[in-house]
Formats: C-alpha cells, structure tokens, sequence
C-alpha cells in the first residue's frame, strides 16, 4: 500500500505530526502545496524533529532549482532510451528489509560500464528510484547502500563528474528524508578509496561520510551490515538475481513515470520565500521530538 504506516508505530501521532508539517507547509509561499499524502509521510517519518522534517522539505523542492539536470522531464521519462542508458550499471534495492527494517541500496556493474555510463543519467536514476521507494514505503526506518566494484576500470576517473556528485550527493543528504545507516565499497581497488576521498568526502557531511567503508573484500564484507541471505541469488543470497532486482525497479520506475515527470515540475518559487531573520522553519515552528523516531 502506498504510504502506509506499519502496526509498530502510533498512526494517530504520525497522522498529528503529518497535520502540523501540512499547516506550516500551508503558510510557506514559496513551496508547492498540492503535496501527496504519503510523502508528507516520509518526512515525518524520515526525520526526527519537526524542525528537520520542515528543513528537508524545503530542500527537497529548493534544490531542484539548483540541479535542473537531474529533475527535468526528459531526463525523468522512463522510456526505451531511458532504459538503454541503464545498461552500465544494476541500480535496485534487495526485496527484504534487515532485521532492523532498513532498505538497502545496491549498485554493481555490468560489462559494458566502460563503454556506456552516463554519469548524470545514473545520477538521476539514484534519486528517481529513491523518490519510488518513498512512495511505496513512506514509514522507512533508513537505508544502507553497497556498491560492488567488480570490473571498476582504470579509466573511471575521468567517467565521474564532480559536478554530478556534488548535486546528486547534495540532494539526497539536504532535501530526502531517508536516514541513512551507512554505507559499504567493497571489491574496492586503491583508485576507488581515492575517488571517495576526493569526489565524495568534499560534499558529505562528516556524519554521514564517517558511515562510508571501502574494503577490497568480496560480498562477505556485507556480513557487518546485513544477514548475508538477503542477498541476490548471484551472491549467494536468497533474493532474485541482480539483473531481475534491476528490471523489477526499473519496471517500478516506468510504472511511476507520469508522477516522476509531473513531480519534476514541483519547485520552489524563490521570488515568494519569506525572510527568516531567525534562521528557523517555523512560522509557529517546534522543535518538539516528533512520534517517529
């Protein structure tokens, strides 16, 4: 069910706190107010004050004003050539949750990388396919990622933008109420741990980059973060494979395309944002500890 709420939480509470996010987002002119239900949802459920869930909701609609790149319609259809440019990597996230109720977020290779990846599509992809993952679970506990960086080639350092990185990075840690619990590099050579120092350590927030481990371990690295037997059926899980996890959310992303591509036109109108001389969320803001922890 979309946006639904599980047994193990107050959904009188959440439902209060979704209200109170609602009539503050009510009072701000800049931001879009026809905001569905369930992703007022993940941001109350994402977040662990009010005041956080306000910040990431302006983020959310402010920053796609300063990466129009990743968020406009063509780059949002989900269609043949969409799916033609997805050949250089495996996006998907594993089909069971961990014990703790955490998504995980998976990224492997395929042959082709070096011939076919396009940074700012993928880039893209992360955030649409994280976007569909709110809808479908809005009360998510958080997310660990994994990459594996089999077949990761010399030349990789000139495939990456920093720009890309920068904005993609940007945007999911300032404006997408998914907590994230950390993160693993593994099948790593020395140029990728040097990729993370220089590329991704600059636009991270040390909180979050000290969750970041390269190892060149295999898959059994994973062991430290999840049951093993979560893992695709490629390895040595009890999941599908990765290249049916993939399709799966590709599929998912075609199914949710019209809302993609509709909700890319969903921005903030800077010209309307009120002045906040006290550098707070609230007209009647709170920084009450919200129900959802």
């Amino acid at each position: 069910m979309v946006g639904e709420i599980s047994n193990k939480r107050n959904k009188e509470a959440v439902e209060e706190d979704v209200q109170r996010l609602r009539d503050w987002l009510d009072k701000q002119p800049h931001l879009p107010h026809d905001v569905e239900h369930f992703l007022m949802l993940a941001f109350v459920c994402g977040t662990k004050t009010l005041e956080a869930a306000k910040r990431k909701l302006d983020a959310y609609y402010s920053n796609r004003n300063r990466a129009v790149k990743l968020y406009d319609e063509v780059t949002r259809d989900v269609n043949a050539q969409f799916r033609e440019k997805s050949r250089a990597v495996k996006q998907f996230l594993l089909t069971n949750t961990t014990p703790e109720g955490y998504l995980v977020y998976f990224v492997t290779l395929n042959d082709c990388f070096s011939k076919a990846f396009d940074h700012p599509h993928e880039g893209a992809r992360m955030l649409m396919l994280l976007e569909v993952a709110m809808k479908k679970f809005a009360d998510l506990n958080g997310c660990y990622a994994f990459f594996d960086c089999t077949g990761f080639p010399p030349s990789a350092l000139t495939m990456f933008s920093p720009t890309v990185v920068a904005s993609s990075l940007g945007c999911f840690q300032d404006g997408y109420p998914i907590k994230f619990k950390g993160c693993c590099v593994f099948n790593a050579p020395p140029l990728v741990e040097f990729m993370v120092n220089k590329l991704v350590k600059p636009v991270m927030k040390d909180k979050l980059f000290d969750r970041i481990k390269v190892v060149n371990d295999g898959a059994s690295s994973l062991k430290d973060y999840i049951p093993l037997e979560m893992l695709p059926s490629d390895y040595g899980g009890n999941d599908k494979s990765s290249a049916e996890l993939n399709d799966y959310w590709l599929d998912q992303m075609e199914e949710n395309k019209e809302w993609l591509m509709q909700s890319s036109k969903q921005v903030s109108d800077e010209k309307k944002r009120p002045p906040d001389s006290q550098n707070t969320y609230g007209i009647d803001g709170t920084f009450r500890k919200l129900a959802v922890d």
